[in-house]
């Protein structure tokens, strides 16, 4: 298989077609081979690459989550202007796109609709379009693979750096796929390139080097708990940020997780074990506190049966129904938005919190999601690159 940028070295010049760019990418985004990509880029465009604009944690990876802004700064190693897109603004300064007449971006995306790399350049395009600014988007796979769809598709509503389409929590598509939506749905006025990934089938899941495209994303593993893990960072459990096993690891110093073990088993999710651990975290929730939690376990040999948002519903339905004065939904701010809550703002929707408040399993809104994800599948279906 060769990702967007394998294919982008092997034919660089007609690509660029001798267009001046900037690139939208992050320090620890590497080819098949581990090359960063700044350099295969820098290597390939010389003089014609003209500035570097990072996202949310900034171009070295080194911020935290949640409005932690990242300032813009000159990089001497690569004597390049790298600028910030998540800092005191979220789109290009005047004087950023002078002379410019493209944006490369290598974009690693997680599958999952509140990592907000991919929203976030649909809202640069959307700032763009009409300014004879070209997006060439080198394209990668979804680690989690082209076919599976979890959770509850965002309500328009809720548009935010944190969904800016109606697709699933778990979304199925490429990048390149997502803003190729994401161009239709605004109606933009712009082109938009996408340098295809070869040898890539939709029931694939991720193969190849994984790195560090946010501080909290460290493995493979992470990603595939992301879906269903994300939702609580709406809520007081501690979502394992300031240990080693981010997501992973769900807990709170209230709880008796020897007991939410046992409820959980007894719900017989598939493809999952659930282990009773003592963390603490560094930072973050419940810093310097040791929690009583669990280990979400999705099997090796059954990462298609695991269901994310399934099981880590069910974690807050339960830890919410049996500590109904200990347990809190966040409250604002999350991710510039300063009126509602957090949790309905991951969820693009007040429903999943409402069906949790009135202690329901998730079977009994299986079916109101899957009419959703049914009409999505039918609208997305025109924007499938393979």
């Amino acid at each position: 298989m060769k990702i967007g940028i394998d294919v982008f070295k092997e034919d660089a010049e007609s690509l660029l077609r001798k267009r001046n760019f900037v690139l939208i990418t992050g320090s620890s985004n590497v080819d098949s081979e581990g090359e960063p990509i700044y350099q295969v880029v820098k290597k390939a465009a010389g003089k014609r690459l003209k500035a570097i604009w990072s996202l949310q944690h900034g171009f070295f990876i080194d911020k935290q989550d949640n409005m932690i802004l990242s300032d813009s700064f000159y990089w001497k190693d690569l004597d390049i202007e790298v600028s910030s897109l998540y800092g005191e603004n979220l789109l290009p300064q005047p004087g950023w796109l002078e002379g410019i007449d493209a944006l490369v971006i290598d974009l690693f995306d997680v599958g999952t609709r509140v990592y907000t790399f991919g929203n976030h350049v649909i809202m640069l395009m959307k700032y763009l379009s009409g300014k004879n600014i070209d997006i060439v988007v080198l394209d990668r796979p979804n680690p989690l693979n082209g076919l599976g769809l979890e959770g509850n598709v965002l309500d328009p509503g809720y548009f935010s750096i944190v969904g800016q389409l109606p697709v699933p929590m778990r979304h199925g598509l490429t990048v390149g796929e997502y803003l190729g939506y994401g161009l239709s749905y605004y109606d933009l006025d712009l082109q938009l390139e996408v340098v295809r990934i070869r040898d890539w089938k939709r029931e694939q899941f991720f193969k190849g080097i994984w790195t560090y495209p946010s501080p909290n994303m460290p493995s493979f593993r992470t990603a595939v708990v992301y879906p269903g893990a994300v939702l609580l960072e709406g809520t007081n459990l501690s979502e394992g940020r300031g240990t080693t096993r981010p997501f992973e690891l769900v807990g709170a110093p209230f709880i008796d997780h020897f007991k939410l073990v046992q409820e959980l088993a007894g719900l017989k999710l598939k493809g999952v074990t659930f282990t009773p651990i003592f963390f603490k975290p560094e930072f973050s929730k419940y810093a310097g506190e040791v929690c009583k939690g669990i280990l979400v376990n999705p099997h090796p040999d059954a990462v298609k049966e695991f269901k994310s948002f399934a099981v880590y519903y069910e974690i807050i339905r339960l830890v919410k129904a049996a500590y109904p004065d200990q347990f809190k939904w966040k409250e604002p701010p999350y991710e510039f938005e300063y009126q509602r809550l957090p949790f309905d703002m991951i969820c693009g929707s007040t429903l999943i919190r409402e069906f949790i408040e009135a202690g329901r399993p998730f079977k009994d809104i299986e079916s109101v999601i899957a009419e959703g994800v049914l009409a999505y599948i039918e609208t997305v279906n025109h924007f499938l690159l393979y």
